[in-house]
């Protein structure tokens, strides 16, 4: 008795906590949330999709009438693309060959028909494609009413289709390689080659570029590689239906072509007259030439010269000395930045799209901006024409006022107004636009100089005018004696 009545005990306490697990079920993980999180985060390279399409085809043949169809329905889904799948479509002929044996002599429509619609005959055609025809059916023939007519033939197909990423249908540009008459360049005394120069030149722009979002940028460097890639496609080692991607490469709207007329960052030096010490001293800049070419008229959209200049290093006896590496890649980043503005304001100039007081977000983010970077804003006004041509002007443009950036994201930018000067309220996003950059304030590039020339290790104090400059432990004396002595 007492062990039924500890059975039941048992079973009760069970029975509840059994219920008590029920009633507070464990959270559960949303299929669709989790597929969402993963999915958002693939990169869109386009797809191959199956267009169900119905064509008609007429041939001297049943082989050649189904033939006609197929070309129909690859032109239907994929257009012009039907001409780089020819070599496709020449082989199905070999496949319906065959039918054109019942109808030469005899006109056999019935075997010619029964053929044509039979299972074999489909997945024949669907092999023979290599890809391109993922289904087929023949759903009706009609022989000839008299010798030497023409038969007519209805089929139902699906067609592979790449679908382009949605970023295909951007400007898309190619960044030739980058030239230049000279050799090498001089960089603090060291002759650089062009090569270690230009080649990275080239691949930054590509990367600014792409970072900016506005723009499909097209690889020419590793055409080899991809060639391989597509070759592999048509020999059949991949799946099937990879043969809608051949026939899909893009080809530019717009070619930048870069070239430096000069680079160099030179070594001054000139031994004093009363001692044997040297005065030494760093400047130099950079000057490309860059156009915009339109490729299919061959028209230059932009041309013009951009320039800069590298933070010089005043003469000095304290053997300073100067990172060359750095300086390069200095100058060389600073091109860059230029070089993308230029292209930027020329295809997308950068505009206010929202406005909160003096904070705003900007339209473009990525390497298009930099932060701490200055800029003049302008306030568009009507569209002006030429009264000869009719053509487009652009539109008057007022002083508006300065933009400093305080964070660049991939896609925009946050920025604050300053030196406003016309009224800001009521003003529709995108009337005010970025147009050139400001240089840095005087006192700015002073003490970007007395960094520069501060000896190793030693933080250099501000320079300010009628002070000395920061890093040097000579007395005045010693300063105007080696100005008498230059």
């Amino acid at each position: 008795m007492k062990r039924l009545l500890l059975s039941a005990l048992l079973l009760c306490a069970l029975s509840a906590c059994g219920d008590k697990n029920a009633g507070t079920p464990a959270p559960a993980v949303s299929a669709p949330a989790a597929a969402a999180s993963t999915t958002g985060n693939i990169p869109d390279v386009g797809r191959v999709e199956h267009v169900a399409v119905t064509t008609k085809g007429v041939g001297m043949t049943p082989g050649a009438a189904v033939n006609e169809a197929l070309k129909s329905a690859v032109m239907q889904v994929n257009g012009v693309a039907v001409d780089a799948s020819s070599a496709n479509l020449n082989v199905i002929a070999q496949a319906t060959a065959q039918v054109d044996v019942y109808s030469d002599q005899g006109h056999d429509s019935a075997k010619a028909t029964a053929q044509l619609q039979g299972q074999a005959f489909a997945e024949q055609i669907i092999t023979q494609s290599s890809g391109l025809v993922s289904s087929f059916k023949v759903l009706n023939v009609t022989a000839p009413d008299k010798k030497g007519g023409s038969y007519t033939v209805d089929i139902e197909a699906k067609i592979a289709k790449f679908k382009a990423p949605a970023d295909a249908g951007k400007i898309k540009i190619v960044v030739a390689p980058l030239r230049s008459k000279q050799g090498s360049f001089n960089i603090g005394g060291r002759a650089v080659p062009a090569g270690q120069v230009l080649e990275p030149l080239q691949r930054q722009i590509i990367d600014a570029l792409a970072q900016t979002g506005r723009f499909t940028v097209l690889d020419r460097q590793f055409d080899d590689e991809i060639q391989n890639e597509l070759e592999m496609i048509g020999s059949g080692q991949t799946v099937n239906t990879d043969i809608a991607k051949l026939g899909q490469a893009l080809s530019a709207d717009l070619i930048w072509i870069g070239e430096i007329n000069s680079l160099a960052y030179e070594r001054h030096a000139r031994q004093l007259q009363t001692s044997d010490r040297e005065l030494v001293s760093y400047s130099g800049g950079w000057s490309v030439s860059q156009r915009m070419v339109n490729v299919a008229t061959r028209q230059i959209q932009q041309s013009s010269t951009l320039q800069g200049s590298a933070p010089s290093i005043a003469p000095t006896t304290l053997g300073s000395g100067i990172d060359a590496n750095k300086t390069l890649a200095d100058m060389q980043a600073d091109i860059v930045k230029k070089a993308v503005e230029a292209i930027l304001l020329r295809s997308f100039p950068i505009s206010i799209v929202e406005r909160n007081g003096n904070e705003v977000v900007l339209s473009q983010g990525g390497a298009a901006l930099k932060e701490k970077s200055r800029y003049r804003v302008y306030l568009l006004g009507k569209e002006l024409k030429d009264p000869q041509t009719g053509q487009s002007l652009g539109n008057m443009e007022y002083d508006c006022c300065e933009l400093v950036i305080k964070r660049v994201t991939p896609n925009v930018s946050y920025a604050t107004l300053e030196n406003v000067q016309v009224k800001l309220d009521g003003i529709q996003a995108g009337a005010l636009q970025i147009r050139e950059a400001l240089a840095a304030s005087t006192a700015k590039a002073a003490d970007d100089v007395a960094a520069a020339i501060a000896p190793a290790g030693q933080k250099a104090a501000p320079a300010r005018a009628g002070k000395a400059a920061a890093g040097s432990t000579e007395a005045p004396a010693a300063k105007a004696k080696e100005k008498d002595d230059w």
